[in-house]
């Protein structure tokens, strides 16, 4: 993932104004890699993979943000039982988020949820049945599962 020069999954907006994100802390209970599309485990306070389909709509977008507690990597995933920060982001923000291999993306390029890859985004339909959560803001053809900018919906 980091060979393409993402290291780090919070890239902000670029005007300062509101420069932290909203952390979240909770357990692991699934390993899980940094910019991975999560959502909350039914059966603890902690986190899993998101998997709900793209139809699914009003969930809120939770990024899995690297450890910089132990300066890990966006290369170093998370692992079951670990506390874990995840990210949630507001509308305008940029992240880093794993978008699925095979991917053709231009900037604008609608993003949502893949139940097929959890924790991944894909290209979303634009005509109302599936829920954007956000917008490519690079142009990129995803080789492999691979970390792409993004700005929030």
């Amino acid at each position: 993932m980091s060979n393409l020069g993402k290291r780090t999954i919070f890239v902000g907006p670029a005007d300062g104004a509101n420069h932290k994100p909203l952390n979240l802390e909770g357990v692991a209970t699934e390993a899980a890699a940094p910019g991975s599309v999560m959502d909350y485990a039914a059966a603890s306070a902690g986190f899993e993979l998101m998997d709900d389909a793209a139809t699914v709509f009003g969930k809120p977008l939770l990024v899995a943000d690297k450890d910089q507690q132990r300066t890990k990597s966006v290369d170093d995933a998370w692992t079951v039982d670990e506390n874990m920060v995840v990210i949630q982001p507001r509308s305008g923000e940029f992240l880093n988020v794993l978008c699925i291999t095979g991917q053709a993306l231009v900037r604008g390029t609608a993003l949502t949820r893949s139940a097929a890859t959890p924790g991944a985004l894909v290209i979303a339909a634009t005509d109302g049945t599936e829920e954007i959560l956000c917008y490519a803001d690079e142009i990129v053809t995803t080789a492999a599962t691979q970390l792409v900018r993004v700005r929030v919906a």
